[in-house]
């Protein structure tokens, strides 16, 4: 008897050490990875993180607006077991020299909490670890290549991992993206030049904001500490030379509520922090078998307080994105993923100018210029 076999259909099996690969261990990637060991349980995700979280991280205050996101995440029992210091009010010096208060009694989305930023990095991160993602501290990316559908890296200590697709977390920088092609297009040259003070005598740990004619101040509890922060565009702050310690002092005695707000506080003996602030986003903001999120695919002025906000939201949308890539086949999904940022982007481009349009006193200040369209240099 003659059997026949059917002719065999060839399916493609990617090796892979991790489905989801997630370089940048901050608020946009650990997100990506809770969000995704929820939403797909089924795929293997790890982070990348190149510190272990030791260092100074700028970004304090977390609105009451992110309940929702923390809540999806799973995380929000554990997030409050942290015992963050509520945020009560911002206080804003902004269009005319007196102070105007905003109280959370009056917002239905209550308080929000100022952050020790190394702490609740790593929080988020140890969070990740815990609802199984593998974790990778101290670590950076050192090469990449495409490789058997899909990403052959390796690692700073020359490890080398196999995996599905690609998440750049790396904040503004886009290392990955950039590095496969992609560019960052700027909307503004804001930097930002903090300095931490003891918290010297007692006071309401509210958010204060204070414009001054090359740009404007922030001030807000950073853990144990205050972070005082002076923004202007980056080619005014050479011409202030606001690096160097004096000069930034001078300027930070030259404010009112912001000097006020410190009070008795003493400036430590770190160094300056020195952080670009601009408005910027990537394109593309991804592929195929990549994408960014959070601050690598757009990044929003400190003034909208929306960075770890739009961190977790991004993050929650990547996940949807790669989860219908990698589950459902469903080779849109990216494409949806683009438009939401897109689409984020402009909406915030709108508020970005309705806000420093607020500001009117010193019309002949080349950073006020600048933002209200009298002067594009």
């Amino acid at each position: 008897m003659k059997f026949s076999f059917p002719k065999l259909r060839l399916i493609e099996v990617v090796i892979a050490d991790f489905d989801v690969l997630i370089l940048g261990g901050g608020p946009a990637g650990s997100a990506t990875a809770l969000a995704l060991r929820k939403h797909a349980p089924k795929l293997s995700v790890a982070i990348v993180e190149a510190s272990l979280y030791e260092s100074a991280r700028i970004g304090e205050v977390l609105p009451a607006i992110a309940k929702t996101l923390l809540e999806h995440l799973g995380i929000r029992a554990a997030f409050e077991k942290e015992n963050h210091l509520s945020v009560y009010s911002t206080v804003s010096a902004w269009g005319e020299a007196a102070a105007h208060e905003n109280h959370s009694i009056f917002s239905t989305s209550g308080a929000g909490w100022h952050l020790d930023r190394r702490s609740f990095d790593a929080f988020l991160t140890c969070q990740a670890k815990l609802n199984g993602a593998t974790i990778f501290l101290n670590s950076r990316l050192q090469t990449f290549e495409k490789s058997d559908g899909g990403w052959l890296v390796k690692l700073s200590d020359n490890a080398e991992k196999r995996t599905r697709f690609i998440v750049d977390a790396t904040g503004r920088r886009a290392v990955f993206a950039r590095k496969n092609g992609a560019a960052i297009e700027t909307g503004d040259r804001l930097v930002s030049f903090s300095r931490f003070f003891t918290m010297g005598e007692t006071r309401a740990p509210e958010t204060l904001i204070e414009s001054f004619p090359e740009g404007w101040w922030y001030t807000a509890r950073a853990g144990a500490r205050r972070v005082v922060t002076c923004l202007t565009d980056a080619d005014i702050g050479v011409k202030l030379n606001l690096s160097a310690k004096e000069n930034w002092f001078d300027l930070f005695y030259e404010t009112r509520e912001i000097r006020k707000s410190v009070g008795c506080g003493d400036a430590t003996d770190e160094e300056n922090l020195t952080r670009p602030a601009n408005s910027a986003r990537l394109v593309p903001v991804c592929d195929a078998d990549w994408l960014a999120v959070g601050d690598a695919a757009s990044a929003f002025d400190p003034l909208s307080s929306q960075g770890i906000t739009k961190a977790l939201r991004s993050a929650v949308f990547a996940s949807y994105a790669i989860a219908d890539l990698l589950v459902k086949r469903d080779q849109t999904a990216v494409s949806r993923y683009r438009k939401f940022i897109e689409t984020e982007y402009c909406v915030y481009q709108k508020l970005y100018k309705k806000y420093y349009s607020n500001e009117q006193r010193w019309r002949d200040s080349l950073f006020w210029q600048r933002r209200h369209g009298a002067n594009p240099n």
